[in-house]
């Protein structure tokens, strides 16, 4: 991974707490933590494997003292596909929240093993982990690296493309609506990132302004975690301290 440049639009960074989510039936469940929800990969959609490739890699790091130790958390990412909106929208209550995005085709998903490498506990907050995005114009002339999909509005793209920060998460770990989670030294957890829908693309940017960036390819997996706990993802606050 290098340098995130220009390709993510520039955001000012946020700290916090992670994400997992996992499923064992098809049955939905709500978690006593929050508003989250128990849903099972199988009703997801989401494509699984026992020893899942990797696609990419990075290191996102945290610091559990605003900066003086700084926690390395190491990302390896094993999905980047597409999921049906309905089974998700459903058990979030998301319908009338997503509902510009119906008919633009299934949302995005990006799938990832994170673990806790430092000496104290890790509480990333992933909101901010965004897809790059091009201008208003290219995507609506459908120019190279335009990854919107045909037949948005400029609302929409403006609402949920630029930039593209997390509609939810899932995670095998309790998450909380910034996308954020606790991980323990050593501890290696399961997240999944849903995204907006997008244009087909033989890879994607994905990563944080500033940080990290990788170049994703269509498909892979996630390992089979049971169940995972899903919430809807606020978007990171945008204004300048």
């Amino acid at each position: 991974m290098t340098g995130i440049g220009g390709a993510l639009g520039r955001r000012p960074r946020v700290r916090g707490a992670l994400l997992l989510s996992a499923l064992a039936s098809c049955a939905v469940a709500v978690s006593a933590c929050g508003a989250q929800t128990a849903l099972t990969a199988a009703v997801l959609d989401v494509p699984v494997a026992s020893h899942p490739a990797t696609l990419a890699t990075g290191t996102y790091d945290t610091s559990p003292d605003g900066g003086i130790y700084i926690n390395p958390d190491p990302i390896r990412v094993t999905l980047r596909g597409r999921i049906p909106m309905q089974p998700l929208a459903a058990e979030l209550r998301a319908g009338r929240q997503w509902a510009a995005l119906r008919g633009l085709g299934d949302l995005t998903v990006v799938g990832f093993r994170l673990t806790n490498s430092g000496l104290a506990g890790s509480n990333p907050q992933l909101n901010n982990l965004q897809i790059a995005t091009s201008s208003w114009s290219t995507c609506a002339a459908g120019g190279a690296g335009a990854v919107c999909p045909q037949g948005v509005s400029r609302a929409t793209f403006s609402r949920f493309y630029y930039p593209a920060y997390p509609l939810a998460g899932l995670s095998t770990v309790s998450i909380d609506g910034q996308c954020s989670l606790n991980v323990d030294p050593g501890q290696t957890v399961t997240v999944l990132l849903v995204y907006p829908p997008i244009r087909p693309t033989s890879y994607l940017t994905w990563g944080e302004y500033g940080s990290f960036e990788a170049q994703l390819p269509t498909g892979g997996g996630i390992p089979r975690v049971g169940a995972l706990r899903a919430t809807l993802c606020t978007p990171p606050d945008t204004q300048a301290p």
